[in-house]
């Protein structure tokens, strides 16, 4: 009992004890714009990113959100950084300034979250089509998120032997909160709307890659690890 103690309250020094800071996080907010206001909202961003946000590891994109629980709403992303980065993020009196001209063109900011990156089960294609993209968030059962990377490990397999022109994106939320269930999201880029039109085929390119029956096995083991999922379309504005 007392190995186990001990492995728990060194836990949180192993997992921030990493020899160089990784650049997979990225911050996103969501704004909630005053109706009528949407095109001198998107131009006034357009402006702060261009002035504030035009080097890394500050860059930022604007998207927004189609459908789903933040539809009609916008997504503030900044990154890929990391924590040290924050240190030294924009916060002059000019950015703030700035910024607070966006802001009083919303209803509502939310307060940040902040997603990592997976390189482990990314497949981030420069240059392939992203101007839309589907997500997927999911609710990981609880004890679940290792054998849930494992089976997505599997998808991430058949896109680098049978789609290596197409992206996707794995993120995890850095900070659980148990009852809103946001533990993980996959994004899926695209191009152009003709693309959810496609006949899918990702089953038959599974079960080559990992045999005969395995997609079916795949699709119950991979529902066993959670608790739901909730879908929707988000378009890049700039």
């Amino acid at each position: 009992m007392k190995n186990i103690l001990f492995f728990l309250l060194l836990l949180p020094f192993a997992l921030f004890s990493q020899d160089a800071p990784k650049t997979d996080l990225f911050v996103v907010l969501t704004l909630d714009v005053k109706n009528g206001m949407e095109d001198a909202f998107e131009a006034a961003v357009k402006a702060h990113n261009t002035e504030f946000h035009a080097v890394a590891p500050y860059t930022a994109k604007l998207y927004y959100n189609i459908n789903g629980p933040s539809g009609g709403m916008y997504s503030w992303i900044m990154g890929p950084m990391n924590y040290t980065a924050m240190d030294t993020r924009p916060k002059t009196d000019a950015h703030d300034d700035d910024w607070d001209k966006v802001t009083a063109m919303t209803n509502s900011v939310s307060s940040p979250s902040y997603w990592s990156m997976s390189s482990k089960l990314s497949q981030e294609v420069v240059g392939a089509p992203d101007s839309k993209r589907i997500i997927w968030m999911y609710d990981i059962k609880s004890g679940q998120s290792a054998r849930w990377a494992e089976l997505v490990g599997k998808v991430k397999k058949v896109y680098t032997e049978k789609r290596p022109q197409e992206s996707i994106i794995v993120a995890w939320n850095e900070f659980e909160n148990t009852k809103v269930g946001n533990d993980v999201v996959i994004i899926f880029p695209f191009g152009k709307w003709s693309w959810m039109d496609r006949e899918s085929t990702f089953g038959g390119e599974f079960e080559e890659v990992h045999g005969p029956g395995s997609w079916h096995n795949f699709l119950n083991d991979f529902n066993s690890t959670i608790n739901g999922r909730t879908d929707w379309l988000r378009t890049t504005i700039e």
